[in-house]
């Protein structure tokens, strides 16, 4: 159970990384350094949640 938890809190991380970049990309100038930042760390965290499950 301890397992679906923490891979729970990392997706839910990883949701917070996603919308942080959707909320950049509504700003002039355009942050991109920034916004591919977060996007990347979606992607590392979400990974993280799914290994945590194997």
């Amino acid at each position: 159970m301890d397992e679906i938890r923490s891979a729970l809190e990392w997706l839910r991380f990883a949701k917070m990384d996603l919308s942080s970049a959707e909320f950049l990309l509504k700003h002039k100038p355009l942050p991109k350094e920034i916004i591919c930042f977060h996007c990347q760390q979606t992607a590392e965290k979400g990974l993280k949640g799914v290994l945590v499950l194997k």
